[in-house]
């Protein structure tokens, strides 16, 4: 049976839908888990709050701006804008460098924060709820990291295609994969944001 050029985005945006969906899944069994470990904790005599260093806000800035710019980056080549398409794509690769530096280093003081926590507390007492809870934070750290090193490299790709003309008005998917994933990466880190500000 012979595909066409149709057929074959169809399964790739299949493909993509599947890939987020299952991160989504992955990311809401662990915001539920570490909200009914938070919640637990609350009710002990001893209530923990993080306190979301002032650079995490600035980076959520900096990653809608990257979203921004890889949507215009998207909508240039759809009108064949070559040249503003690259501008964008080059811009959104630079604001996501710069997210990446800014998070990393606001990420690395709120697990600062929880591991100073989980030293001053009594073993004898809720210690291994703060422990289940650190853990649950360490990997949602982790799983953000991956995923955005992942959409990162994706970025990196899709701009070496486009300096070798690839990508046009009527073949782009790349590009659209590309702002999709990133897209998504916002709504997970807008999450994560709410979670420690309202969770702890």
């Amino acid at each position: 049976m012979l595909f066409t050029s149709r057929d074959r985005l169809s399964q790739r945006d299949f493909g993509l839908a599947i890939f987020l969906f299952s991160i989504a899944v992955l990311f809401v069994g662990g915001l539920l888990a570490y909200v009914v470990v938070r919640t637990s904790m609350a009710q002990t005599s001893q209530p923990i709050n993080l306190v979301i260093p002032p650079i995490l806000w600035l980076s959520t800035a900096l990653l809608i701006l990257g979203s921004i710019t890889i949507h215009r980056s998207l909508y240039y080549v759809r009108l064949e804008k070559q040249q503003q398409f690259r501008n964008c794509l080059n811009l959104t690769f630079l604001l996501g460098g710069a997210f990446f530096v800014i998070q990393t280093l606001g990420l690395m003081n709120v697990l600062s924060q929880h591991g100073e926590l989980l030293l001053s507390l009594d073993p004898a007492q809720d210690s291994y709820r703060y422990l289940s809870s650190y853990g649950m934070l360490f990997a949602f750290v982790l799983l953000h990291a991956v995923h955005f090193i992942v959409a990162f490299c994706v970025l990196g790709y899709v701009i070496y295609k486009a300096y070798l003309y690839e990508y046009d008005h009527e073949y782009h998917w790349g590009v659209h994969a590309c702002s999709v994933v990133w897209h998504f990466l916002g709504v997970i880190w807008i999450c994560m944001l709410l979670l420690f500000c309202f969770v702890g």
